[in-house]
């Protein structure tokens, strides 16, 4: 059981540089928009971007099907299919660069109250770094409950808070090539052929309990044709994350706290159309660049479409969207981070894709 967690981990793994901004959950529809969407969030991510949202939901809605795939292109997204209908695994891991996510999460929502049951995972793969001075790994592969709560305390304000009870399967590893391969006792050749064995070591298998909390304002309308005007904000890991460690691994990393803002401004149309804009400034009280803390956003959202466009750590975001109502949706963005110790140095692409099928039990 030990080695099949392992290789699980590893086909998640990646070599990225120190100055990645360790991701938390991402979703198309945000990522699209910039993942500014912290004031936003009026769909089932709120249980994970920001609980007080949940406040101002009117209707009950379960989510039966909600999977997502993320991937760095055709090649990977080929090696994949591959790997799953034509059984050819061998070559799944690209020993060069590879970039690849997964989520599937059941969702019931209602108001004032969220619960998803998720698998998430994510990471970077870029073995051809062991040809330079310094390799940096990052992986994560989680799986747990989320409960989230939204308390309305007048029309326009609200709180809202949740927990997770997660199982986290990770890899984090930065040090010099020359260190990792000698504390392997491996050359680079034999790393880069069969990474997940090499890595194994490193691998930490455990449990914990993020909490999250969140708050949203909402300017009163002067009209009913009014601009709706709305502040919020996020903390992360409150407290910081520790995770008690599976017997016989060492620990994932523990979890520093974040803290996010956001802002939106939201124009209606008619009566099946709005037009979102949105701002946030993620991953503040840190030692970051300040574009990389800020996000853009915009939507067109139709009563069956949505057309997306943003701005994310400096790298313009795309995405859309299908939706049947009341609870069927496809959802496709493209985003970009920042991996190097500057802005425009080294950008990571990304490709993703989520579907949704739900329905409306009462």
């Amino acid at each position: 059981m030990k080695t099949i967690i392992t290789i699980f981990a590893c086909l998640f793994s990646g070599s990225v540089g120190a100055s990645l901004l360790r991701p938390s959950y991402e979703f198309p529809r945000a990522t699209g928009m910039g993942n500014a969407f912290i004031a936003l969030a009026d769909d089932a991510t709120s249980v994970f971007y920001n609980p007080a949202v949940l406040a101002k939901n009117k209707t009950v809605h379960l989510h039966i099907l909600d999977g997502q795939l993320l991937v760095d292109g055709a090649d990977t997204l080929s090696r994949m299919k591959k790997a799953i209908f034509d059984g050819q695994t061998d070559n799944f891991i690209n020993p060069d660069k590879q970039s690849l996510g997964f989520g599937f999460k059941p969702t019931l929502i209602t108001p004032y109250f969220g619960l998803s049951v998720y698998s998430q995972g994510f990471g970077l793969f870029e073995l051809n770094s062991l040809a330079g001075s310094h390799v940096d790994a990052f992986a994560y592969n989680d799986l747990g409950i989320a409960l989230a709560f939204g308390i309305p305390f007048s029309d326009y304000f609200s709180f809202g808070f949740g927990v997770r009870a997660v199982q986290r399967t990770s890899i984090e590893l930065s040090k010099p090539v020359s260190e990792l391969v000698a504390e392997l006792g491996l050359d680079a050749s034999t790393i880069n052929n069969n990474p997940w064995n090499a890595l194994q070591k490193y691998t930490g298998v455990g449990y914990g309990f993020p909490v999250n909390a969140g708050f949203l304002i909402s300017l009163p309308q002067v009209t009913k044709s009014s601009p709706l005007i709305r502040f919020a904000g996020t903390i992360e890991n409150i407290g910081g994350t520790s995770f008690s460690k599976v017997s016989g691994t060492s620990a994932p990393s523990h979890l520093e706290p974040s803290y996010h803002f956001g802002s939106l401004l939201q124009y209606p149309l008619n009566k099946d159309s709005v037009l979102n804009i949105t701002a946030d400034m993620r991953d503040q009280f840190r030692d970051v660049v300040f574009l990389k803390t800020f996000h853009l956003g915009t939507e067109f959202r139709h009563k069956y479409f949505g057309i997306r466009g943003g701005l994310s750590e400096g790298y313009l975001t795309y995405g859309l969207s299908l939706e049947f109502p009341p609870h069927t949706k496809i959802h496709f963005s493209s985003y970009a981070k920042e991996l190097g110790e500057k802005l425009w140095e080294k950008q990571e692409r990304f490709y993703q894709v989520q579907l949704i099928i739900g329905f409306n039990p009462w």
